[in-house]
């Protein structure tokens, strides 16, 4: 595939560049439903939530990642994904996903608890549930 025909994908946390490279599709979870982009797509900026995001490389084969909310820009055969977090599938410890989604769980289990109404934020632990089963699901892909 020549690079005429192909997107530069960037994905970009508060950490620095997750992922940099050439695709031929790039699929991201957008607020309301998936958005794709292949190249020469009209320019656009969305918000992107919780999700999976995948970039198909130019051998027809995905890279998956498990990514947090945020935006897409795509601007002349570039996508720009800058999210709050990313982990490649094939990098995510499942064991401590699976423990940050029991501590997320035990939290939100108090929410009957007139006591922890002050102490825990519900609001937070929602996210942290729907962070850790997003990278479990992700990392099952691989």
């Amino acid at each position: 595939m020549s690079d005429e025909h192909s997107l530069q994908v960037e994905i970009v946390t508060p950490d620095g560049s997750v992922y940099t490279g050439a695709s031929s599709m790039v699929i991201v979870p957008g607020v309301e439903g998936e958005l794709g982009f292949l190249p020469r797509h009209e320019p656009l900026v969305s918000l992107v939530a919780i999700g999976e995001a995948r970039v198909q490389l130019p051998d027809g084969t995905w890279e998956r990642f498990a990514t947090g909310i945020g935006y897409v820009q795509v601007l002349f055969d570039k996508v720009l994904l800058v999210v709050d977090q990313a982990e490649q599938a094939g990098s995510i410890d499942v064991a401590r996903a699976t423990a940050a989604r029991k501590r997320a769980e035990d939290r939100l289990a108090l929410r009957g608890d007139p006591g922890a109404q002050a102490e825990v934020d519900f609001y937070k632990a929602e996210q942290a549930l729907r962070r850790a089963e997003n990278r479990l699901k992700v990392a099952a892909r691989t």
